[in-house]
C-alpha cells in the first residue's frame, strides 16, 4: 500500500463516522431488515442453504436477522446475489415460530396455543405438523379448518388424507421449481419453562427430519448453542442425519472487519477519507477485497489504529488483538460486540491526532463491549447475573473449585431454585437435565454457552469480553471498570 495522504479532516471524519455506527439491537424474525443495511457474509452460505435444516449460534450471532431475511421477499432477493450458489431466488419461506409469535397475523402459534394444544394431549410432532398443513393451505388441495386446534382433528380424522394433502403441495412446488421453507426461531421461547420447551423443540427436529423425504419441502431451524448441546433432544431415530449436517452461524474476523468497512464506504465523503488513509485511489479502495481480505483488511486497519497494542509490538497487534479479546471460548466475536468496542474506542478522549483510534480506545472499547455482551446474555439466560455476582474478585485462570466453592458459600443454586418458582425466572438447562451435583452443572451451562472454558482438567478460565464486566481479574488482562474493582 502506497503511503497514507489522509488529513486532519479525514481523520475527524472516519472517527465521526465510527462513532455514528449503529451496532442494532436484537433482530426479530418477522421484522424485515433494511435492505440498505445488509451484510452477507461469504461465510454465511451454508446457513441460509434451504438443503441444510439445523443452524447453531450462540446470541447475537444473526440468526433472527437471517430467519427474518430469509422470510421477507425482498431481502431475500437482495441477499440472493451474494448466494448465487443457493437457489433463494425460487424459495418461499414462512415463519413456523418465532419471538412474537401470536402477535402478528402470521400461521406461526403461539406459546398459549402450543400448550393448550399439549395440555389436551397433542403430539408435539403432530401440532407441529399441523402449522406445517397450515402454512400450506393455499397449495395443499383441501380445505383446511380456521383454528389450529380444528387442524389437528382434521389431520387426526384422516391420516391417509393429510398425507396425500402434503405430497400434492410438495409436488405442486417441485413443479414450478420451487422450494417452500418452514422457518423456526427463537425456540427458548416456546414456552416458559425447559419442560415445556423441551418436548416442542424435539419435535421441530422430528418434522425436520420427515420433511427430508420431501422433494420441495423442507424445514430451516435456527437453535441456540446450549439447546444443540443436550443430548436428549436428538434422541430418535436418525437424529444423527439432521444434527451431522448442522451449520454453525459464526462471524470470523474477515466478516466482522468486512462488516466495518461495509458500512465505511456507504457514503462517499467517508469512502473517500478511507481511501486517502489507505493510500488507494477511491475507485479501488471500495475492492470487493476490502470485505473478505484479511490482508488488506489488516493493513487498512493498521492505518485507521495504528500497528500495536502499545508503544512496541510486546501486548499484540491490534487487528488481531481487538477480535481475539472480544472472543468468547468458542473464539467466536458478535458484530453487537465488534461495533460497540470499536464505537468507544473512537469517542475516547483526547483522539490520537496520527490516526482514527488508538490502543488506549480500544482497551475501553473491550471494557463497554463486556458490559453490553453480559447484558445480552440476561437477555436469553436471567440466571447468568446472580452466577457471575457471585464470582466477583475472584482470578482465572483457576481451578474449577473456585468457582463451585463461591456458588456454594453464596447459596447461588438455592437463590436460582426459589427465584424460578417465585418468578418467571427459568432455571439453566442443566440444572434440568444435567449433573447431580447442582454447582457443576452451573459450571457446564457456562461452558456449553461460550462463558467458560477448560484449559486442563483443573484450570479453567473466562475470555475478556465476560470476565471485565463481571468483576473476575486476569494477571495482565483488561482491567474490569473501576466500579468493579
Amino acid at each position: 500500500m502506497k503511503q497514507s495522504t489522509a488529513s486532519a479532516a479525514d481523520l475527524k471524519l472516519l472517527r465521526e463516522a465510527i462513532v455514528g455506527l449503529q451496532p442494532g439491537a436484537a433482530h426479530q424474525a418477522n421484522d424485515p431488515p433494511d435492505l440498505e443495511k445488509i451484510f452477507a457474509p461469504a461465510a454465511h452460505v451454508n446457513a441460509l442453504d434451504p438443503q441444510r435444516s439445523l443452524v447453531i449460534g450462540n446470541r447475537g450471532v444473526g440468526k433472527s436477522f437471517w430467519s427474518s431475511v430469509l422470510t421477507h421477499d425482498a431481502t431475500r432477493d437482495k441477499v440472493a446475489g451474494f448466494y448465487p450458489r443457493l437457489p433463494l431466488q425460487s424459495v418461499q419461506a414462512i415463519l413456523g415460530f418465532h419471538e412474537s409469535a401470536g402477535k402478528d397475523e402470521g400461521t406461526a402459534p403461539s406459546p398459549a396455543m402450543l400448550k393448550e394444544l399439549q395440555g389436551l394431549g397433542h403430539e408435539p410432532e403432530t401440532i407441529w405438523r399441523a402449522v406445517l398443513l397450515n402454512s400450506l393451505r393455499h397449495e395443499i388441495g383441501e380445505t383446511l379448518p380456521k383454528s389450529l386446534s380444528e387442524i389437528v382433528a382434521w389431520m387426526q380424522a384422516d391420516v391417509a388424507r393429510q398425507e396425500a394433502a402434503l405430497r400434492r403441495a410438495d409436488r405442486k412446488f417441485f413443479d414450478a421449481k420451487k422450494i417452500f421453507l418452514l422457518v423456526f426461531d427463537a425456540l427458548d421461547r416456546l414456552g416458559t419453562d425447559w419442560e415445556v420447551i423441551n418436548p416442542l423443540t424435539k419435535g421441530i427436529l422430528r418434522l425436520a427430519l420427515d420433511m427430508r423425504g420431501f422433494r420441495a419441502l423442507k424445514a430451516k431451524i435456527f437453535m441456540r448453542t446450549d439447546q444443540y448441546k443436550d443430548d436428549s433432544l436428538f434422541r430418535f431415530a436418525d437424529a444423527s442425519k439432521i444434527r451431522s449436517n448442522a451449520v454453525s452461524l459464526v462471524w470470523g474476523r474477515s466478516e466482522l472487519f468486512g462488516l466495518l468497512y461495509n458500512f465505511l464506504i456507504k457514503e462517499d465523503a467517508v469512502r473517500t477519507a478511507l481511501g486517502r488513509l489507505a493510500g488507494c485511489g477511491p475507485s479501488t479502495i471500495l475492492d470487493t477485497l476490502l470485505l473478505d481480505d484479511e490482508q488488506l483488511q489488516e493493513q487498512v486497519f493498521y492505518r485507521l489504529a495504528g500497528e500495536f497494542m502499545g508503544t512496541g509490538p510486546k501486548r499484540g497487534r491490534t487487528y488481531n488483538w481487538l477480535y481475539d479479546h472480544l472472543a468468547d471460548t468458542f473464539g467466536e466475536t458478535s458484530p453487537r460486540s465488534f461495533i460497540t468496542a470499536l464505537q468507544r474506542a473512537a469517542a475516547t478522549a483526547p483522539a490520537p491526532t496520527d490516526k482514527v483510534i488508538d490502543y488506549i480506545g480500544i482497551r475501553a472499547g473491550v471494557q463497554d463491549a463486556s458490559r453490553v455482551r453480559v447484558s445480552q446474555l440476561k437477555e436469553d439466560y436471567d440466571w447468568i447475573d446472580e452466577v457471575l455476582r457471585a464470582l466477583d474478585g475472584l482470578e482465572v485462570p483457576c481451578d474449577p473449585s473456585a468457582f463451585v466453592n463461591r456458588w456454594t458459600e453464596r447459596g447461588t443454586v438455592e437463590t436460582l431454585r426459589s427465584a424460578a418458582q417465585s418468578t418467571t425466572s427459568r432455571l439453566p438447562l442443566e440444572l434440568v437435565t444435567g449433573l447431580n451435583r447442582s454447582e457443576e452443572a452451573l459450571l457446564r451451562a457456562l461452558t456449553n454457552i461460550g462463558v467458560v472454558e477448560f484449559r486442563t482438567a483443573n484450570r479453567i478460565n473466562m475470555p475478556d469480553i465476560f470476565r471485565v464486566e463481571a468483576g473476575i481479574k486476569r494477571r495482565g488482562g483488561v482491567r474490569p471498570p473501576a466500579s468493579r474493582r
